[in-house]
């Protein structure tokens, strides 16, 4: 497996196929697990702060706990979400608002953390295609691929083309 670190990845397919790949540089991996689906009148305000906020605070606190680790290392952060939730999906009005929200703290963390040597990417990907996962990722923790940084990339076998991206 890859140098470094792995927080929470609950898919044990995402998980099983990551592990095959290898880095030179240390790696964080957030891939938290995303709220159910629920119809948007059952969403209540203390149903949110728990689905939202606790994944939103699990999140930062990894990134925050890994940081040592990856800064004067050419660092690695790759956050894996599924590109269903992120486009858009009936009764995932939760489970989307946690994908908004870690797309727009990848974006910050590439900007901010960039001064450090470390990438901050994110890969967007459809159950089935974590072979591909583990491709795409192998490439992003490459030597090559520190001049990658701040991207959405979506790994998905086709089943997003013709969706608009938020």
């Amino acid at each position: 497996m890859t140098a470094g670190l792995t927080a929470r990845i609950d898919s044990e397919a995402l998980r099983s196929s990551l592990s095959t790949v290898e880095s030179p540089h240390p790696v964080l991996f957030v891939a938290p697990r995303m709220p159910e689906d629920r119809d948007f009148a059952e969403l209540s305000d203390e149903l949110l702060d728990a689905e939202i906020g606790a994944v939103l605070a699990d999140v930062l606190a990894d990134v925050q706990r890994a940081l040592p680790g990856l800064t004067g290392h050419s660092g690695r952060i790759v956050f894996l979400l599924p590109h269903d939730v992120a486009l858009g999906r009936p009764h995932a009005t939760a489970a989307g608002a946690v994908a908004g929200a870690l797309l727009s703290m990848a974006r910050t963390l590439a900007i901010e953390l960039g001064r450090d040597g470390i990438t901050v990417n994110t890969i967007l990907y459809a159950e089935g295609t974590e072979p591909a996962v583990a491709g795409q990722v192998a490439a992003l923790v490459a030597p090559a691929g520190d001049a990658v940084t701040g991207q959405e990339i979506y790994v998905t076998a086709g089943s997003g083309l013709g969706r608009l991206r938020p």
